[in-house]
């Protein structure tokens, strides 16, 4: 009877569902395991980073607690970083960083201060992984002496394999941080006039095979491989070099970008162009990330953009099998970011997106695995479920694309709980707490508000 009493109350001060609404159910089993969830996060490459540093106090605090506080902000648990090749592109506002190897033989570490700041930001507020992205190899290594375009040097591949190896210990050393991943290429298929370069799987392949393998060997490297990276959402870079049984088991993570031809000037772009199964990444047992998507432009600040997004990330992690997932910029005075920045009164705009994926980054942390959740949602209602064995938190999240309400009921299957905490996202609200939740029957049941996102955690206690 409290239970119910607790959804009547949620429900009346939501508006009425129409009566075609359907109520979702299904079974949420904590004792069915899926993929590990590595962390969500974004990057502020190109100088967006110094971009935000310049900003006053507090507007720059709180945009950095927007970001990455567990109690403030989205949480996000992963930082993505460019790593500078010495290109003369762009602006001083947007625009290329240093390189650490200047000339063949000659290190620098000095002129990513910026970069540093923000790892060092975030860390602070509990992000806990770096990974950091090759756009260009140095000028001097490529066959057309420029950051921009061209392709590695295949005399160069020993030149590019030690230059990794310094990039992850010199970090360490140099600046006390922890490259966790790293990877080198960006979008090894675009044209562009930012720094870049052409790569092909078998490229790949004869660089990981003949250099990067070794170096990495030798040196003791134990930061991730990251590899592909391709601007649309395809394993195909990767499949030669996870064919080669000399190099597959080197191949940490198999990444790809999302923008999947998006970028046709509709706001939205079907999903299902952006999404899609890593067939042979799944048979071989790899870690999967999206590292890189964005809307291209700003989209509507509304809630409406932050549905769309929380979708792509479901589709990705609940239905692809994702393990991790970053927006492309945090921070930019342009389109495609999280937080827009106004760099001339130093004011900050969080879009909707932010907190919707922050319904998944602040409570889904690295280390928490994805739980299986058998399903009869209504149209338009997607559930995912997770959980961590050590706390033994459960996170269920629940998007109501719908412009009714809808009545949620799902039972817990191996394992109970009496209480739930909802957090929600609407047109109104950014992770906001409510009412605590009480669970009877091992069944939580809610009322999701129209266009939202909420978040359930709960504790859970062996059945």
């Amino acid at each position: 009877m409290q239970n119910r009493r607790d959804f009547l109350k949620l429900a009346a001060i939501l508006p009425l569902a129409s009566a075609a609404d359907a109520k979702s159910s299904g079974t949420v089993d904590w004792s069915r395991t899926a993929q590990e969830i590595d962390g969500f996060g974004a990057s502020a490459a190109f100088h967006m980073a110094q971009n935000l540093r310049n900003f006053p106090e507090p507007q720059r605090t709180q945009v950095l607690d927007a970001l990455f506080s567990q109690t403030k902000g989205a949480g996000f648990s992963i930082v993505r970083n460019y790593v500078g090749d010495g290109g003369s592109w762009g602006t001083p506002v947007n625009g290329p960083a240093p390189s650490i190897e200047p000339q063949e033989g000659v290190w620098s570490w000095t002129g990513d201060e910026e970069e540093i700041w923000f790892m060092q930001e975030a860390g602070a507020r509990g992000c806990t992984r770096y990974m950091s992205t090759v756009w260009s190899p140095p000028a001097w290594m490529k066959d057309n002496n420029n950051v921009v375009g061209g392709r590695l040097r295949s005399d160069k591949y020993q030149a590019f394999a030690d230059y990794l190896s310094m990039y992850v210990r010199g970090y360490q050393e140099h600046h006390n941080i922890e490259i966790y991943g790293i990877s080198p290429s960006n979008e090894p298929d675009i044209d562009v006039k930012y720094s870049s370069c052409h790569w092909t799987g078998e490229e790949f392949h004869a660089f990981l095979k003949q250099a990067l393998i070794p170096v990495f060997t030798r040196d003791k490297i134990a930061a991730k491989l990251i590899l592909g990276e391709h601007s649309n959402w395809t394993e195909d870079p990767v499949l030669a070099s996870l064919e080669d049984p000399a190099t597959a088991p080197r191949v940490d993570i198999v990444a790809a970008h999302a923008y999947g031809g998006a970028a046709t000037g509709a706001p939205f772009p079907p999903v299902s162009g952006r999404a899609g199964s890593f067939i042979t990444a799944l048979h071989l047992k790899k870690k999967i990330w999206q590292t890189e998507v964005a809307n291209l432009g700003r989209n509507s600040a509304g809630i409406r953009d932050g549905l769309y997004w929380a979708k792509v990330l479901h589709t990705h992690v609940a239905e692809n099998r994702v393990n991790g997932w970053l927006y492309w910029w945090a921070v930019s005075q342009l389109g495609g970011c999280l937080i827009h920045l106004d760099l001339e009164k130093k004011t900050w705009t969080a879009d909707k997106r932010l907190y919707t994926l922050g319904n998944y980054s602040r409570f889904v942390r690295p280390g928490y695995f994805r739980v299986n959740v058998e399903a009869d949602p209504a149209p338009g209602v997607l559930v995912s479920a997770f959980k961590n064995e050590p706390t033994r938190q459960l996170v269920v999240v629940a998007i109501n694309e719908n412009e009714g309400a809808q009545e949620l009921e799902l039972r817990l299957a191996g394992a109970g709980a009496s209480v739930a905490t909802p957090y929600r996202t609407s047109e109104t609200e950014d992770l906001a707490a409510l009412a605590e939740l009480r669970i009877a029957d091992n069944t939580l049941k809610a009322a999701l508000a129209p266009a939202s996102v909420t978040t359930f955690v709960a504790t859970v206690t062996a059945k």
